[in-house]
């Protein structure tokens, strides 16, 4: 089962592969022909001048009729000589030009067939479900799309072709042999059974000890990815001689399972270079007691022993393919393990409506499946298409989970959620996301400008339309003091930047992109109150009115919004407006009764800095 979901993922290269395969055969076959013309040139030289040389060579050469009969046009050494130079020449450059095409072939099958999995499994990557990505390990996934990807494709191509060549060798090289000496074919292919034992208990070790490496690699490549992704908290900790360690004993273990490799490998590889050379010796003490009795002439030796080099070192390197048959079969494993999961587009809707921005929860029930506590139970709201709705709680009230279950990112267990009147599960995934605009409270920057980080979900912005969006996001003022402007290339994940910032570009992006639902998921705890308020402004005096949904907890972006909605515990405390729910004991009226204080005192020092001005 293994090996056959190996296999199937060259499917759609089979023509392709069979045209290298038989370029690869008919390269060995010319091949065999090579040692009869030393074989024929050496009988030349030997035999004496008006000696029947041709009627010789045509018993005892197997070299093709019409070839013989060209040689046999003269009877001067010198010329016959010259006329199986020419020949050779030209048999080399006709075997060179398929070699020529049989190589790039080869690669083109390699590289196309390396491409499209490695497409197939980022594709698949991509449309996994959320909760996969939030337990997978990044470094892991990075190797299953490089590695594990390369194993796969360089014996699916580069090994399968290396069997085509070991046969069509042991074919040819064989019969050309038998010609010249049956006993020796016999020798050369007796250890043909010792070798393919040997190369089977060596698979069934080091298949394992392959499994172990991928697994420590796996592990290595994590922790590099996250010390480089984490820079900064390392540095900021002070903890760089930890991940040193942590990273000395996951290199530790990747060295100590590849030395187990290695000297299996070795054992393995140096038994087949003393199988090789005993057969050689084997080779020339025959031939040596032929030519004794008079049964060949060196001239047959010499070629045997070019032939019998053609049966062994493509038998010997039986252990390379089967090395790479156990690395194939774990990388692909791990690549089958992706491309089993389910997509999370298996399940999806069929619907595209026209989103205006009206959300209902009818009753919404949801919990983890590892898990039977519901996280959110028998929630029920409804906001207005336009509305700002501001949703407040505790950590872990909730709050998030609300956007994901919007987004589909999860699926609702109990219960219905309705866009403009459509049940959410009934609307494609795509389509709502579509029209969901979303700032994260840890926004993602790609290494790019600050125009390509702002135009990323709307590539078709013009600069006007960019700028008017970071004029907005209170961000227009910063990117005046770059030197680049708008040109600035930021870091990777926008590491150059200050963390309002960031938020600021995020909130950009979404502008720009126009969704009619905007979701800020604590995405304005990044910058000050007065920013806060700015943004807020802003947003209110654009002419298109969008449904705003923002998650906070801070009670003074909350108290500017149509309508509060107040989590405790997944469940919906309370609903209405500031001055409703400011009034009611609760949770809500606890944190303005804290937070209250702290705006009256930021509201007077603000009032007093401008009357200072004044």
């Amino acid at each position: 089962m293994r090996v056959k979901r190996l296999f199937a993922l060259a499917k759609g290269f089979i023509i392709l592969f069979i045209v290298v395969a038989l370029l690869t055969a008919f390269h060995q076959f010319t091949y065999s022909n090579v040692p009869l013309f030393t074989q024929y040139l050496i009988k030349t030289l030997i035999e004496q001048p008006g000696v029947a040389v041709g009627a010789a060579s045509v018993n005892e050469v197997n070299l093709p009729v019409f070839l013989v009969r060209y040689f046999e046009r003269t009877e001067d050494v010198l010329n016959i000589v010259l006329r199986i130079a020419i020949s050779l020449m030209a048999l080399q450059l006709i075997r060179f030009s398929f070699r020529f095409v049989e190589l790039s072939l080869k690669g083109t099958l390699y590289e196309r067939l390396a491409e499209r999995l490695r497409l197939k499994l980022y594709k698949h990557i991509q449309s996994l479900p959320y909760s996969y990505h939030n337990n997978a390990d990044s470094g892991d996934l990075i190797q299953r799309c490089t590695t594990d990807i390369e194993s796969t494709s360089n014996f699916l191509v580069n090994r399968m072709l290396d069997v085509v060549h070991l046969i069509a060798t042991l074919f040819f090289g064989a019969f050309q042999l038998y010609i010249i000496n049956p006993q020796m074919v016999w020798v050369t292919l007796a250890v043909v059974p010792l070798v393919s034992a040997s190369s089977i208990i060596y698979f069934m070790k080091i298949d394992k000890i392959f499994m172990s490496i991928e697994e420590t690699e796996s592990k290595m490549m994590t922790v590099i990815q996250e010390n480089l992704s984490g820079a900064r908290v390392v540095r900021a900790f002070a903890n760089e001689v930890y991940e040193i360690s942590k990273m000395e004993k996951k290199n530790t273990a990747y060295t100590d399972a590849l030395k187990r490799a290695n000297k299996i490998i070795a054992i393995y590889w140096g038994s087949m270079d003393f199988v090789g050379v005993m057969q050689y010796l084997v080779i020339i003490a025959i031939g040596v007691m032929n030519v004794k009795n008079g049964t060949m002439d060196a001239a047959a030796v010499v070629a045997s022993l070019a032939l019998v080099g053609m049966l062994i070192w493509p038998v010997r390197g039986l252990g390379r393919i089967i090395n790479d048959f156990g690395k194939a079969l774990v990388a692909s494993d791990r690549i089958n393990e992706i491309l089993d999961m389910k997509s999370e587009y298996d399940d999806d809707g069929t619907l595209k409506p026209d989103v205006h921005g009206k959300i209902e929860f009818d009753k919404v029930s949801f919990k983890f499946p590892d898990t039977d506590e519901h996280l959110l139970k028998d929630v029920n709201f409804a906001i207005e298409a336009g509305q700002t709705v501001a949703v407040i709680g505790r950590t872990g009230s909730g709050k998030s989970t609300i956007i994901n279950l919007l987004m589909r990112m999860y699926d609702y267990q109990a219960g219905d959620i309705r866009i403009d009147g459509v049940s959410l599960k009934d609307i494609n995934k795509r389509h709502i996301r579509e029209n969901i605009g979303v700032v994260l409270q840890d926004p993602f920057l790609y290494s790019k400008t600050l125009f390509e980080n702002i135009a990323i979900a709307h590539k078709q912005a013009d600069r006007t339309t960019v700028i008017r969006a970071a004029e907005i996001a209170a961000l227009a003022k910063d990117v005046k003091s770059f030197k680049e402007g708008y040109d600035t290339v930021v870091g990777e994940k926008g590491t150059t930047l200050s963390g309002g910032q960031k938020q600021r570009v995020a909130i950009a992006r979404v502008l720009v992109a126009d969704k009619p639902i905007l979701i800020f998921d604590d995405a304005l705890s990044a910058v000050d109150t007065q920013t806060d308020i700015m943004i807020r402004n802003a947003l209110a005096e654009k002419g298109r009115r969008q449904t705003t949904i923002i998650i906070t907890h801070r009670i003074t972006t909350a108290k500017e919004a149509d309508l509060i909605i107040v989590l405790d515990q997944g469940r919906i405390e309370a609903i209405g407006t500031h001055e409703t729910l400011s009034g009611k004991e609760g949770l809500y009226r606890n944190l303005w009764a804290i937070q209250g204080k702290l705006e009256e005192a930021f509201q007077a020092m603000v009032k007093a800095g401008e009357t200072h001005e004044t």
